[in-house]
């Protein structure tokens, strides 16, 4: 794309600009500064074009700073988000990393447990088995009575299900 050459008129002085930019940005450019120009004359009648053009070029830089800065501190929050994300992102994967382990290691926990539950061929066959140890529930002798009853009390039997295992486990039929 060519040059364009524009020529502006700011405060009654003729400008010609050569430049890249779309006509329509420089016209609007050049209204901008002559806006400012005129308000610091208007607000001030013994100053001269020439100090009010100051003026206006300080204004115009000092906001240019400003912006400057504000994206200065956009970016460095953008970079803080963006390394939150990213530790936020490992912290997921880790978790879903010990959500898998922790599967395998309670298909792993009950496959023993059915293991221990499962009948002994060898009772089966008419050898006495060993009853499985259960760590440190040791079964407490059943409670004498005393006394005369028609009945016996019996001890309670657990729920099939109120195992240690099926506690921790979510519930499907539910």
């Amino acid at each position: 794309m060519g040059k364009n050459v524009i020529k502006l008129v700011i405060c009654n002085n003729e400008c010609l600009l050569s430049t890249d930019d779309p006509e329509s940005y420089v016209r609007a450019m050049g209204d901008e500064v002559e806006k400012a120009v005129t308000e610091f004359m208007d607000q001030n009648q013994r100053i001269s074009v020439t100090l009010a053009a100051i003026l206006a070029a300080l204004r115009f830089c000092d906001e240019k700073r400003h912006a400057l800065d504000d994206a200065d501190n956009l970016r460095g929050q953008i970079r803080d988000y963006l390394e939150e994300s990213s530790r936020a992102r490992l912290e997921a994967e880790e978790a879903r990393r010990e959500i898998d382990r922790m599967k395998r290691e309670i298909q792993t926990l009950r496959a023993r447990l059915s293991e221990e539950s499962a009948p002994d061929p060898a009772a089966a066959a008419g050898h006495p088995a060993k009853q499985p140890s259960r760590g440190a529930q040791a079964h407490a002798p059943s409670p004498m009575q005393v006394g005369n009853y028609a009945r016996p009390q019996k001890e309670p039997e657990e729920p099939e299900g109120s195992n240690f295992i099926s506690f921790f486990e979510k519930k499907d039929e539910e």
